[in-house]
């Protein structure tokens, strides 16, 4: 099944925002980046890895054109593990983009673990609950 134009443009806007932020961005990985990085039968949107202050952060985007959160769940993203280098803090931010006006169908679950960014056709609109996280 090809991938829309709204997928795609989705992908692009969460990749900017990433890439301020400075991290190195992969667009659905075939396989986990290395060694430190595993997942079963899963493979996120886009993939992103930054060096921070001693530690690394591994940032897995999920864009949801029609979010359905039975849909999503049956993903598998509890397959995905992340070790960082020893005596290096280390950890995984999730993010789940979808377009605006659909925020009400994602629920309250999901916005536990993943942070919801809204997206306009051509920039992010909000970002609507920022999990903590390390500094930055």
């Amino acid at each position: 099944m090809a991938e829309s134009e709204l997928h795609r443009s989705m992908k692009a806007i969460v990749r900017k925002e990433l890439e301020r932020e400075s991290f190195a961005i992969v667009e659905e990985p075939l396989y986990p980046p290395g060694r430190r990085v595993s997942w079963t039968r899963y493979r996120p949107d886009l993939l992103g890895y930054r060096r921070v202050g001693g530690g690394e952060e591994l940032v897995l985007v999920e864009c949801e054109t029609k979010p359905n959160m039975r849909r999503f769940g049956s993903k598998n993203h509890s397959t995905i593990s992340f070790q960082s280098y020893l005596f290096a803090p280390g950890s995984v931010r999730r993010i789940l983009a979808v377009p605006q006006g659909t925020l009400a169908s994602v629920d309250m679950k999901m916005r536990k673990q993943w942070e919801v960014w809204v997206l306009g056709s051509n920039q992010l609109i909000q970002k609507a609950n920022v999990l903590p996280g390390p500094a930055r």
